[in-house]
């Protein structure tokens, strides 16, 4: 079933009774719950689920723009600032102006944020641990191809 206004054609109800939710509502509670999880884990080191991505990105790449932060975690440039001046302040991100191009601004991590990620993905693993328990290898696996096909489909043209 999915979640929209012709989710319920075809289908008889009964009264008094709710329809179980959706595939689009159970992928976005699976969200929440993760990035709640991950934040309660991520508490001792100062940072949240959200703001990890960002220094992950960083670390991968050894440098961004915010804009191109934008596009890889879907944010607004205005909470991707606000998030960047957070990291800022807590010394685990530096900006630094393209010599070359002055409109330019790279991100990069500072060795506090290099020492912090090794540190933090036990605590990841963890949490995801916790969400992942009662699931047989076989379970995860195939949550994996599914979930990589719903991102796969997701980008083919209309």
């Amino acid at each position: 079933m999915v979640d929209g206004p012709t989710a319920s054609r075809g289908r008889t109800r009964t009264a008094g009774a709710a329809d179980p939710p959706g595939v689009r509502t159970l992928v976005t509670r699976a969200r929440s719950a993760l990035l709640s999880s991950f934040d309660t884990e991520l508490e001792p080191f100062g940072v949240t689920g959200a703001q990890f991505e960002v220094l992950k990105n960083l670390a991968r790449s050894g440098e961004e723009t915010a804009a191109s932060l934008c596009r890889a975690l879907h944010y607004d440039t205005g909470s991707m600032t606000r998030m960047l001046d957070r990291l800022q302040e807590k010394g685990l991100v530096t900006r630094e102006r393209d010599t070359g191009d002055r409109r330019l601004v790279f991100l990069r991590l500072t060795e506090a944020g290099e020492r912090l990620i090794p540190k933090i993905r036990p605590a990841l693993r963890r949490a995801l641990r916790r969400h992942l328990a009662g699931f047989t290898a076989e379970e995860i696996d195939s949550l994996k191809r599914y979930l990589g096909r719903i991102i796969e489909n997701g980008q083919q043209p209309p």
